[in-house]
């Protein structure tokens, strides 16, 4: 991939995050996620898609491919009507289990490219569940040695080997930003939001109905900075939408 920025998806380099409908859970244990992957690897071999990383959580995944043959909407109609449904089988349910339109934003540099790859791997820290190296379902165990799907020669190549991954990996915590300017909305349950919460503010008590103006208007602040939706801001720290609309407007 050439450095420099490029006009907007030229690269053919996407991340994309496909969502369980009003932020559902999509995989209840390993063995759905094993089926996720397997059709995602079907969908990769006929369509030629380069997964490069992945990452799957409770209600969402992540996913930084390279659509070399421009069949990326094939790729995720193969994959997302296939398991979605073998999922609503099984749960009991008709229709979809994910959001209708599937998010996703063109990668035009190296330093976006690589950054999105630690983003997703960031995602179980940032849940509080374990390390990215610890955790079974994402590519970060690819980049370690493991023999998966992911394809990880372009990043391991930039990055200079597998030290230079582990070292670029280490040199972010568990609330990174995606790459500045991402469009990336707020896709991670409450109770894994309220968690990053607790890190990003500093206080165990997160719920800022009774907090001082400044302390109040600082959270909003940092939790806006680290990706969180007004709507999830109100739920986890008990304050009004329309408040916390005043305080992004009144910082900007």
């Amino acid at each position: 991939m050439p450095h420099g920025a490029r006009k907007k998806g030229d690269s053919g380099f996407y991340h994309v995050v496909p969502k369980g409908i009003a932020d559902q859970i999509i995989f209840e244990n390993d063995i759905d996620r094993r089926y996720y992957l397997k059709l995602l690897r079907e969908a990769k071999e006929k369509t030629g898609l380069r997964v490069h990383a992945y990452c799957l959580m409770s209600n969402h995944v992540h996913l930084v491919v390279e659509d070399v043959a421009d069949r990326l909407a094939e790729a995720m109609k193969y994959l997302h009507e296939r398991y979605a449904m073998m999922f609503a089988e099984k749960i009991g349910r008709t229709g979809g289990i994910f959001r209708k339109h599937c998010w996703s934003e063109p990668i035009d540099t190296d330093e976006h490219f690589l950054s999105a790859v630690r983003y997703a791997h960031a995602n179980p820290a940032a849940a509080g569940i374990c390390p990215a190296s610890a955790y079974d379902w994402s590519s970060a165990k690819d980049y370690l040695g493991r023999l998966g799907l992911a394809d990880t020669s372009l990043a391991l190549e930039m990055l200079g080997g597998r030290e230079g991954f582990i070292k670029f990996s280490a040199a972010t915590n568990s609330t990174a930003l995606p790459f500045p300017g991402s469009k990336l909305k707020a896709h991670l349950t409450d109770e894994e939001a309220a968690h990053i919460a607790v890190e990003v503010l500093g206080r165990d008590n997160v719920n800022l109905a009774k907090a001082d103006d400044a302390l109040r208007n600082d959270a909003v602040t940092l939790l806006k900075r680290r990706g969180f939706s007004v709507r999830q801001t109100s739920r986890i720290c008990g304050i009004s939408t329309g408040c916390i609309q005043r305080i992004i407007k009144g910082a900007t």
